[in-house]
């Protein structure tokens, strides 16, 4: 059984080099604009069990229509999907364990950005469960437009953690297409496991339409819009959204 304390003992472990999730390219990829792709981020019992986490949402009508920017009612044809809130849902629905699981997992993924970007990053994340039917699509877009939204913290790393059934293959389409600066056009399939990582205002990207239902847990690492600078290495872990999480990485 976990706890707050001893997710912040994982900050010397992760500071010293012992836990490093990411490959040592992802730095400098997301610098040049380009998209970090981590194969097998989620291991594949905890894949399972935020599916069953998604299951247990949708079958309590958790999930709504995604719109996009601004986008709030009738037709957005810039979008075709479906969301979920997973952090303020009644907690004794679904699987929470597991949640907290990959959050654990992304808390330390922003602890070794910030590190290694040299940037302050919030300790508060932005999360969704997001679900793309047969057919769905997300248009050409970036995360992040810091002229039209001027805010204290703003979206500064973009993450997607994909939850589709293993198998996932080029013909099933719903790829993750990225427009890298002077750089032809990128795809990354949403592969079970992976995690994406990219710069939230520098990356313009989106979502091929879909041969089949695509699961994915999505979200932001902010950070302060005026000074991006040096950031204390190491802040303090992620207010993590339990106490005591009953799922173990052990089952993986």
């Amino acid at each position: 059984r976990r706890s707050t304390r001893q997710a912040a003992m994982l900050t010397p472990l992760l500071a010293s080099g012992l836990v490093v999730l990411l490959d040592e390219a992802a730095p400098s990829t997301i610098r040049a604009g380009r998209v970090h792709v981590e194969r097998g981020f989620a291991p594949p019992r905890l894949v399972q069990d935020l599916r069953h986490d998604i299951d247990c949402l949708t079958t309590a009508g958790l999930f709504e229509r995604a719109f996009s920017g601004g986008t709030s009612s009738g037709d957005d044809a810039f979008r075709n999907a479906e969301m979920c809130d997973p952090v303020g849902r009644d907690r004794s629905v679904g699987l929470w364990d597991a949640f907290y699981a990959v959050w654990e997992r992304l808390d330390l993924v922003r602890q070794e950005l910030s590190a290694a970007l040299g940037r302050e990053m919030s300790t508060e994340m932005e999360l969704h469960y997001v679900r793309y039917p047969v057919g769905g699509y997300y248009r050409r877009h970036v995360d992040e437009d810091l002229d039209a939204n001027p805010r204290a913290l703003t979206r500064a790393i973009s993450f997607i953690c994909y939850l589709n059934k293993p198998g996932w293959c080029a013909a099933d389409g719903g790829e993750l297409r990225s427009y890298p600066p002077g750089e032809p056009p990128s795809d990354v399939l949403p592969e079970s496991g992976t995690l994406v990582v990219f710069d939230s205002a520098r990356v313009e990207h989106e979502v091929q339409p879909t041969g089949k239902e695509r699961l994915a847990l999505v979200g932001w690492f902010h950070a302060p819009a005026a000074d991006p600078g040096q950031a204390d290495v190491f802040d303090e872990p992620a207010s993590l959204p339990a106490e005591d999480p009953l799922w173990e990485m052990s089952q993986s």
